[in-house]
C-alpha cells in the first residue's frame, strides 16, 4: 500500500509544527548528514540530556500527520543518530532540513 504524500495538519498547526522542528535544529541537532536523496541523518547533541526523548516525542507527532516519513534512531558508540526518510518522490522535503543552520 502507497502511503499519499499529504500532511493533515491545518495551516496554524503546520506553522507551529515548522516552529517546532527550527527550536529542534537549533537546539538539539549538533550535525547533520544527507545519506542519500531520500534519507538525512541530525547528530543529536550529545550533553543534552533529553535529546532522544525530544527526537522521539516529535518524530512520533510528525509521523502521525505525515504518514509517508520514517524516522528511526541510530545509536553508536559515539553518537545519536535521529533518521528521517521520505520516499523519493518527496525527497525535495529532506532539502530544509539537510541545508538548515547547526
Amino acid at each position: 500500500m502507497r502511503i499519499p504524500i499529504a500532511c493533515t495538519l491545518d495551516a496554524g498547526d503546520l506553522r507551529e509544527r515548522g516552529a517546532e522542528w527550527r527550536a529542534f535544529d537549533q537546539e538539539v541537532v549538533v550535525e547533520r548528514a544527507r545519506v542519500s536523496r531520500e534519507r538525512l541523518r541530525l547528530r543529536l547533541d550529545p550533553d543534552l540530556e533529553d535529546a532522544v526523548a525530544r527526537a522521539v516525542d516529535l518524530a512520533r507527532r510528525e509521523k502521525a500527520c505525515c504518514g509517508f516519513f520514517e524516522f528511526s534512531l541510530v545509536i553508536l558508540a559515539d553518537a545519536t543518530w535521529l533518521e528521517v526518510a521520505v520516499p523519493s518522490d518527496a525527497a525535495g522535503i529532506l532539502d530544509e532540513f539537510a541545508s538548515a543552520p547547526g
